[in-house]
């Protein structure tokens, strides 16, 4: 009995399923920004920066997660900026945005390098 043909269909069935679920993981549904912004109150915020070692430094003086969070409580309404090295974990950065909105920071940016 000659199977050569239903093999071939049987290889096509799998590469069309592979590939199909390999286009379905990829996908996500985000707009990033384009990195052109103004702060609105840029001249009095305070900077908190995220070095690539994952260091956290507040306005300049190593900090860490507790002493950050106590520093976040403490001034009012200013805006954070956040600094985080381009080379820096993403989970690192996110967890420095969550310190501070548990301390009650309600306006906190990311700085990023203008494109321009």
């Amino acid at each position: 009995m000659d199977i050569t043909s239903l093999i071939d269909v049987m290889f096509m069935l799998i590469i069309f399923f592979v590939l199909t679920a390999s286009f379905v993981q990829g996908k996500l549904d985000v707009e990033l920004p384009s990195g052109k912004g103004v702060s609105a109150g840029a001249k009095g915020a305070v900077t908190v920066a995220v070095e690539k070692n994952g260091a956290i430094s507040w306005a300049g003086k190593a900090v860490s997660k507790e002493e950050l969070a106590e520093l976040a409580k403490g001034i009012g309404a200013r805006e954070v900026l956040v600094a985080g090295d381009r080379g820096a974990p993403y989970g690192m950065v996110a967890e420095v945005l969550s310190i501070l909105r548990g301390a009650g920071v309600t306006s906190a940016g990311l700085l990023m390098q203008s494109g321009e």
